[in-house]
C-alpha cells in the first residue's frame, strides 16, 4: 500500500523565548522571590535547569534542587509574587523578538494558529493584545489548562484537540500534520513525543542544542511561510 505524504495543516508555537522575548524578566522575577528563602539561583541554572517549566513546576523544582521545603501558604503567595513581580518588571515593553509579530500575521493567513505554553494565560493574552496578535490565535493553551510540563506532550496535544473542536473540517487535523515552533529543548522534545514536526529557533540555546529538532533557524526574522513546507517534504 503507497504511503501517504502528511502535509502542514497546523501551526502550535510556544510563546516565551519564540514570540515574545521575557525570559530574562521571568528569571529576576523568579530569582527575586526564591531568595526570600535564602535560595541563590543563577541565570546559567535558570537557563539549564527550569527554562521550559511554568511558575509552579518551576518553583517546585528549584526547592527541590536546594534543599528547601515550602508550605502550601508559602507557595501560593510566593507564585503570587512572582507574577506580580514580572509585570513590574516587564511594565508596558512586551519586547517581541525580531520578526516574530510578522511571521505571526502571515502564518495566521494560511494556517489555523494555537498557542501551547507554560506562561500564565493573563500574561499571554496582555501581551498579544499590545501587539496586536491576540486575532491570529484560534487557541489558547496556557498554564493553567494542563498539568504535565513539557517535555510533556500533553500542551501540544491539548492545543491540537481545541484547534479541530474550533474548526469546521472534513478531517480532523493529525499530530503529524501539525508543526511546533519552539525554543527550548524540553519544548522540542515534548513536540516530537506528541508525534508533531519541530522548527526550533535559536532564541534561547545554541543550534547545537537543539538538533533534535526537524530544522534549526536563527530566529522568525524574514522567514517565508512556504518554507515550512519543506519540513514535511523532507527537503530541509
Amino acid at each position: 500500500m503507497q504511503q501517504v505524504e502528511k502535509m502542514l495543516r497546523a501551526i502550535i508555537l510556544d510563546f516565551n523565548g519564540v514570540i515574545v522575548n521575557d525570559e530574562p524578566h521571568h528569571f529576576m522575577a523568579m530569582r527575586d522571590v526564591v531568595s526570600e528563602f535564602g535560595v541563590i539561583i543563577t541565570e546559567q541554572e535558570y537557563w539549564s535547569r527550569y527554562l521550559p517549566l511554568d511558575d509552579e513546576n518551576c518553583l517546585q523544582a528549584i526547592c527541590e534542587y536546594h534543599s528547601v521545603e515550602l508550605s502550601d501558604e508559602q507557595k501560593e503567595r510566593a507564585l503570587m509574587h512572582k507574577a506580580t513581580r514580572y509585570m513590574e518588571l516587564i511594565g508596558d515593553q512586551y519586547p517581541l523578538n525580531q520578526g516574530a509579530d510578522d511571521f505571526v500575521r502571515a502564518a495566521a493567513g494560511r494556517y489555523p494558529l494555537a498557542l501551547a505554553s507554560g506562561a500564565r494565560r493573563d500574561e499571554i493574552e496582555r501581551t498579544l493584545k499590545a501587539a496586536n496578535l491576540a486575532d491570529c490565535f484560534k487557541v489558547i493553551v496556557a498554564a493553567e489548562d494542563f498539568s504535565l510540563g513539557k517535555p510533556h506532550p500533553e500542551s501540544y496535544l491539548l492545543a491540537l484537540n481545541l484547534l479541530n473542536r474550533s474548526l469546521s473540517l472534513d478531517s480532523s487535523i493529525l499530530p503529524e500534520e501539525c508543526l511546533v515552533i519552539e525554543d527550548a529543548i524540553a519544548g522540542v522534545q515534548g513536540a516530537l513525543a506528541a508525534g508533531m514536526k519541530c522548527l526550533a529557533v535559536c532564541t534561547s540555546y545554541p543550534s547545537e542544542k537543539l538538533q533534535d529538532a526537524d530544522w534549526v533557524v536563527p530566529s522568525l526574522a524574514g522567514l517565508p511561510i512556504d518554507s515550512l513546507k519543506g519540513i514535511f517534504e523532507k527537503n530541509l
